[in-house]
């Protein structure tokens, strides 16, 4: 189609109205918070210059992995924005581990005033933010990414000791690890803590005895009630429903633990969202 001065006034007029007026010193920022591995996004949408020009545009941005800020600007020229969309072009985050926030911003160099906020919550490859459209939601809203993690293998006579990540918030649904007591002769009790990094906020033992040369597994879970299971060397712990921020620590504080007592590798079960 030719565009004719008639056309583009007619064009400006039936878009303006509803869009975002940009000038060369306005811009589109992202800012994106990122947990998951091999993420690329691509921000998406159409642009009607002065000319009434409706031009297509596509911008990738590539995401941090340790939930640190990555920054990125893009800028447009003089016209109006008429829609936006942001997608996982790569990698597979979920919801919970790919916070992007979307501003119009005015200044092209490291000098930059936010105008307004066009989009803002979590991006995946099936789902899709969208201006005009999406709700502006914080980080800490709605359901997070459901993660299994390994932890870290402590040495003989160390205790389970793992910490959430910066920038995470995780609420623990369960943590299992196995303790292997060795021959000394001592009745070992095993607790869960929960500290903020200094002071401990919530303990939550076992109230087994566990004696010498033995192997058994200990389960700390949401809900329910505790109990043992003698043929299985199991112990289940139930602790309540709460969320960590990050720098809270789980640790295991053993009463008695040997010398060449040895607790496994924990897996946690968490569901995990960016910190606001």
């Amino acid at each position: 189609m030719v565009t004719t001065p008639e056309t583009a006034e007619k064009r400006i007029a039936l878009f303006a109205p509803n869009s975002w007026a940009f000038d060369m010193a306005d811009a589109l920022r992202v800012t994106s918070f990122n947990g998951a591995a091999g993420v690329t996004l691509v921000l998406e949408g159409r642009f009607l210059t002065c000319d009434g020009e409706i031009q297509v545009f596509r911008f990738q941005h590539t995401p941090n992995t340790d939930r640190s800020a990555a920054s990125q600007t893009f800028a447009m020229g003089d016209g109006w924005l008429m829609n936006l969309q942001v997608r996982a072009l790569a990698g597979t985050p979920r919801r919970g581990q790919c916070f992007v926030l979307v501003e119009v911003v005015r200044g092209l160099t490291s000098t930059q005033e936010p105008l307004g906020t066009l989009l803002q919550g979590y991006a995946s490859a099936t789902s899709r933010l969208a201006w005009p459209g999406s709700l502006i939601m914080a980080s800490a809203d709605g359901a997070g990414a459901l993660r299994s993690l390994t932890g870290t293998d402590p040495a003989a006579n160390v205790e389970i000791s793992e910490t959430v990540p910066t920038n995470a918030r995780w609420r623990l649904l369960a943590l299992i690890a196995t303790l292997v007591t060795d021959a000394n002769v001592a009745n070992r009790d095993a607790a869960l803590t929960i500290d903020d990094g200094t002071t401990v906020v919530g303990r939550f033992p076992s109230g087994q005895n566990i004696p010498a040369s033995l192997t058994t597994r200990y389960v700390w879970t949401s809900g329910g009630s505790r109990f043992a299971i003698a043929s299985d060397r199991t112990v289940v712990t139930p602790i309540p429903d709460i969320w960590l921020a990050d720098g809270f620590r789980l640790k295991t504080v053993t009463t008695a633990l040997q010398a060449t007592d040895n607790w496994t590798a924990p897996q946690l079960f968490i569901e995990e969202l960016i910190e606001d």
